[in-house]
């Protein structure tokens, strides 16, 4: 897999939320996290490598339906971004229709893409296709239920990515921007950490261990 460069001072952690709702003795934390990067890669090429390692895959973006698993708790899409299809560009969406469940068990959401003509092009064959991504970002939030009792444990993952153009501060630079948050954490633990491993494609810069790093000195 291709590394990308990472420039002295493109990384910044910033630890938002530590709060322990358990006891001393048996904590239970929620996190959050908020990580900015800057690089010299297109979004196009972005979208290509996080699509290599996972990030952008059937498991993130459903094209079936799903059960407590949307896009974010405020109705964002799990996925949207500005495409160059077919020589036009085009505004691709896959958002979350909510199809009911039990609520004490399981809300269960059926993913809707648009446009329409794009229904069958999951945006982890968009290279394949030829469909160049301009600026994009993804959403996931999972909540969960133990015991036919609703659980306050969830996790939230979302990334932005966008060109920042010429005349602005480091122009001509793509800007990541990612938030992580989970809950009922036993420990001051990375939160998300299936979504942060994925994104280990940056040389020099681990992202993991500085995540952890900043969380145990707070």
């Amino acid at each position: 897999m291709r590394q990308l460069a990472a420039k002295p001072g493109s990384c910044t952690i910033r630890v938002t939320k530590v709060e322990n709702y358990g006891s001393a003795r048996h904590p239970l934390y929620t996190l959050g996290v908020e990580l900015e990067l800057q690089v010299e890669e297109s979004p196009d090429m972005l979208h290509r490598l996080l699509t290599d390692t996972g990030l952008i895959g059937r498991e993130t973006i459903p094209f079936a339906v799903v059960s407590n698993f949307r896009g974010s708790v405020d109705h964002r899409p799990f996925y949207a971004a500005l495409i160059q299809y077919e020589g036009e560009l085009k505004r691709y969406e896959v958002t979350a229709r909510d199809t009911g469940g039990l609520l004490k068990t399981a809300i269960t959401y059926e993913p809707i893409v648009q446009p329409e003509e794009l229904r069958l092009h999951h945006p982890a064959d968009f290279a394949r296709l030829g469909i160049t991504v301009a600026d994009w970002e993804l959403h996931n939030y999972r909540h969960y239920f133990m015991l036919l009792i609703t659980s306050k444990r969830y996790e939230s993952f979302d990334i932005r990515v966008a060109q920042v153009h010429e005349g602005e501060d480091h122009g001509g630079r793509t800007s990541i921007r990612v938030t992580l948050a989970e809950s009922e954490l036993k420990r001051k633990e990375v939160p998300c950490v299936w979504y942060v491993k994925r994104l280990a494609i940056f040389e020099g810069v681990d992202l993991e261990g500085a995540v952890r790093a900043k969380l145990e000195a707070t």
